[in-house]
């Protein structure tokens, strides 16, 4: 049967009360019913439900037609944008995943570990002087682009150019393209050129990074074409750096509300996994999730949504669903290991998971150990949850640092 508008409560997601406390209004909303309605299309609250949908081949993600629906149809961000793995289905991203996965891999991960210590272990060392900081400038934005420059293999005399075209290409992927387009366009010229002639470099003088690898792969036969090549450094660039800055901004955030939380952190760092988990269990920096636009019939829960339906299946929303987890507005670093969806499921599950736990799993303890107590020491500004990737612009804090 089709799926009935009865009894589904409507998700304003731009209303002043979403943008204030939206896991308020999605808790309110998934003690309803498993499914709502918005302007953009019905959305899927509950895990099992929201995971049974990112199952489905039959779901693809919107892509080109995401920024259609922003009255973007052509042009440089439209070409970008079907290029990128997590807009591509079929055969044709299996034989990109495959080729991607090979490089990206837990040993590839592991092996650029001690320069992610490194890098933490400098700014750390430069807050503790300190007293007071700024988590998201003076930590978790240098932290992630340093580490992602790192791994991708961009040189270090790049970064502030880095620094401001991943910024601008954050935006391509929420809902205010159109207002931005300029911007985000100018960035992403520059950044192909960039890429263009990095890749040209690799290809001459190699590497142990990801991006000579990738390249090196050329000489196996069933290699990435350069436009896909560049496809996928330009997604590295925008959401392996965003989506971790973001992370830990959200990290800081849920801390400094539970000191309790952090105390326990720093007296026992072993439990670094599994305060990673609830991090991005807790408060997920993706907290939306991607849309899929439904290419046949598909069945959810017994309801069947048309072909051509745009379905939100809302990931944060499922990880407080209080039918599979316990006291899911709790915060607690302790909390027995269950699956969250923030890194996605099915075809699209997460290609950065593994890098993006091993950086929260170095940077938490190592911070939370070294900083001693976190006090607030002014507001909190907010980026609004409807941008695909969100937290907060700045987390000032006051501290006395361990010796």
């Amino acid at each position: 049967m089709t799926a009935s508008n009865d009894a589904r409560p409507f998700l304003d997601l731009h209303g002043p009360e979403f943008s204030r406390d939206p896991h308020a209004v999605l808790r309110a909303a998934r003690e309803q019913s498993w499914c709502a309605d918005t302007a953009l299309g019905p959305a899927i609250l509950r895990y099992h439900e929201v995971q049974a949908t990112l199952a489905q081949r039959t779901l693809r993600t919107p892509g080109p037609d995401f920024l259609a629906m922003q009255g973007i149809h052509d042009g440089p961000l439209v070409e970008i944008m079907a290029g990128f793995l997590l807009n591509t289905d079929g055969a044709a991203h299996d034989r990109l995943r495959r080729l991607i996965s090979r490089s990206f891999t837990v040993r590839r991960v592991e092996a650029v570990r001690p320069r992610i210590v490194a890098i933490a272990e400098e700014l750390a060392d430069a807050l503790a002087a300190k007293g007071r900081c700024d988590l998201v400038g003076e930590f978790a934005d240098p932290f992630a682009r340093r580490v992602l420059c790192a791994f991708v293999g961009i040189p270090a005399d790049a970064q502030a150019r880095v620094r401001r075209w991943t910024a601008d290409l954050g935006l391509l992927f929420g809902l205010s393209v159109a207002t931005h387009r300029a911007q985000i366009e100018a960035s992403m010229l520059e950044l192909r050129a960039f890429i263009d002639d990095l890749i040209a470099l690799r290809r001459r003088d190699p590497l142990d990074d990801l991006l000579s690898e990738l390249v090196a792969a050329e000489a196996n036969g069933d290699a990435l074409t350069d436009l896909e090549l560049r496809a996928m450094i330009v997604t590295f660039m925008s959401a392996g750096s965003d989506t971790v800055l973001n992370q830990l901004g959200h990290a800081f955030a849920a801390f400094l509300a539970h000191p309790e939380q952090w105390r326990l952190l720093a007296a026992d760092p072993t439990l670094a996994a599994t305060a990673a988990e609830e991090v991005v269990r807790f408060s997920p920096a993706s907290l939306l999730g991607v849309p899929r636009i439904a290419t046949a019939d598909v069945t959810v829960a017994g309801h069947v949504f048309p072909r051509g339906s745009f379905i939100l299946p809302i990931t944060g929303s499922a990880n407080r669903d209080a039918q599979v987890f316990v006291d899911p507005d709790r915060f607690d670093i302790t909390r027995k290991r269950d699956v969250h969806a923030t890194f996605g499921g099915g075809i699209h599950y997460c290609l950065g998971a593994a890098l993006a736990r091993v950086q929260l799993q170095i940077t938490l303890p190592m911070l939370a150990t070294r900083l001693g107590e976190l006090h607030p020491d002014g507001p909190i500004p907010w980026l609004p949850p409807t941008e695909a990737v969100y937290g907060p612009l700045r987390i000032p804090v006051a501290y006395r640092a361990r010796a």
